[in-house]
């Protein structure tokens, strides 16, 4: 890992505790908490756990604790191994680790039919386990199984009548067409009991459909108000001091040290928002891409390797690239063939361009863009997490946004005609021309599939999962109109800018 001296000594001490603590498995527990609270390798506390299976080897919760810091690492394969072995050694509440095992092979290893497996052997353990219920409505929302995901949600909340996540769930597979709608009354009663961001997303939404729309803010404001509480504060110079220590770190003389062969992946990246998931959907409907979902790969590579990312970059070599470079054709593997083009669309990958770039060299680039106003609205009104702290202000969203331009500017600048940028509203609005011309700068011809993504029978993992199951429509630009009041008074005269 790339990091300064300060940071050095203290990971050494958390290896020293490892070091004397081989017979003591809560102290590996404390000491691989801390090792990933402060984004540190695992790699040592990974050690500590394998050898102390090696003397304990009856130790149920070691292998669980062992199962979960593998994946938190990105073993995932190696986790369900391990949380397997906690099963068979009768850890308690296995019902648990079937769970675990199952998110897994939903969220990492794209296998929906052993998730589906692992969440049914839950359910036999523990026919009340709502926890099964409310994940199986994940893996049916992804699917785009509407009616099935809200009948799971409405077991969960059978069972567990309290779960705010299932209740917002439910409403995001609901159409509100009229106020006296029994579900709005429940949102309203839950809200009103409890101070719960979910469910004021999705009273924001339900408001929203229903054309409400100073109710619908009013539940927005109040959502994020309740994030924001949670969240580290968001600093405007010190994003601005990163972005612009990406741009010195990561210029084209540091790119030009680094060369080799590798695939042609096409990275979809950019504001969260864009419409990353739609573009990918759309070449997901053509023979020569497969569709790689939100990808952690890089994110989790800089995780690894740069304890404060960009800091390091420069300590980078052709061997550590190399390195990389095999590491990632090997995970690109479980995914893909050589027969087709891998996309990645995890939006925050414009951050790590350079890197990719770097590691990739014949990687392309689509930057997805949309008017700033209808960006800002539809972060403001989806819960993004402690990650995108910017998304709870319509002011730090308008600031990130712009530092995030600055990135892009950089990047096209260096990237050698490797990069193109896509507008939303061309998408939508010049949809065979916009096409016509993003396969072009891949190389690929046009196929009239492209046309039909929303027939694609694929797993989507989206926050606009819903949308994306449509055909292609204009009814999202300018909806920031909507709410024009609450946008002049956050930007005043220059909201038009």
């Amino acid at each position: 890992m790339k990091m300064n001296s300060q940071a050095r000594d203290e990971l050494e001490r958390f290896q020293s505790f490892l070091r004397g603590a081989k017979d003591n498995l809560s102290v590996i527990d404390q000491v691989a908490y801390a090792l990933q609270q402060r984004s540190f390798p695992l790699d040592q506390a990974l050690k500590a756990y394998g050898d102390y299976l090696a003397t304990h080897p009856d130790s149920a919760n070691a292998a669980f604790n062992y199962a979960w810091y593998l994946a938190r690492d990105g073993q995932f394969e190696e986790a369900v191994a391990m949380y397997r072995r906690a099963l068979d050694l009768d850890v308690n509440q296995p019902e648990e680790v079937h769970l675990n095992i199952a998110n897994l092979y939903m969220d990492h290893l794209g296998d929906n039919d052993k998730a589906r497996d692992e969440f049914q052997q839950a359910l036999e353990i523990n026919p009340q386990f709502s926890g099964a219920y409310y994940n199986l409505g994940n893996l049916a929302e992804q699917s785009g199984s509407r009616n099935e995901a809200a009948t799971l949600f409405k077991k969960c909340l059978e069972i567990d009548p309290a779960n705010q996540a299932a209740l917002a769930r439910l409403a995001d597979t609901h159409r509100f067409k009229e106020n006296d709608d029994p579900l709005l009354a429940r949102l309203v009663e839950s809200a009103q009991a409890n101070q719960n961001s979910d469910v004021h997303f999705a009273l924001g939404a339900a408001y929203n459909q229903l054309q409400d729309f100073d109710s619908a803010w009013k539940h927005f404001d109040l959502a994020n108000s309740l994030e924001h509480e949670n969240m580290p504060p968001y600093s405007k110079q010190r994003t601005e001091e990163r972005f612009q220590r990406i741009m010195s770190l990561c210029s084209g003389e540091w790119l030009s040290r680094f060369t080799g062969a590798s695939p042609e992946p096409v990275f979809i990246c950019g504001m969260f928002r864009t419409g990353s998931t739609l573009l990918e959907q759309i070449l997901a409907a053509h023979p020569a891409f497969t569709a790689g979902g939100e990808s952690e790969f890089f994110p989790r590579l800089v995780l690894r390797e740069f304890h404060e990312y960009p800091e390091g970059l420069d300590q980078v070599t052709p061997e550590d690239v190399q390195l990389w470079r095999e590491k990632q054709a090997r995970f690109a593997s479980q995914f893909n063939d050589d027969t087709r083009r891998l996309t990645d669309k995890r939006p925050d990958n414009f951050l790590y361009a350079g890197l990719i770039k770097a590691i990739l060299p014949s990687a392309r680039f689509i930057v997805t863009e949309r008017d700033w106003r209808d960006v800002a609205l539809s972060i403001f009104t989806t819960r993004l997490g402690a990650s995108q702290n910017y998304s709870t202000r319509l002011e730090n969203i308008r600031h990130y946004i712009g530092q995030q331009q600055r990135l892009v500017d950089h990047w096209e600048s260096i990237l050698e005609g490797d990069l193109l940028r896509i507008r939303y509203e061309d998408l939508v609005g010049r949809t065979r021309e916009t096409i016509t011309e993003l396969l072009h700068f891949l190389g690929e011809e046009w196929d009239e599939r492209c046309l039909e993504f929303d027939k694609l029978d694929n797993t989507v993992k989206t926050a606009s999962v819903w949308q994306v199951r449509e055909p292609l429509h204009s009814r999202s630009v300018g909806r920031w109109k909507n709410y024009r009041p609450y946008f002049e008074q956050a930007f005043g005269s220059g909201l038009d800018d």
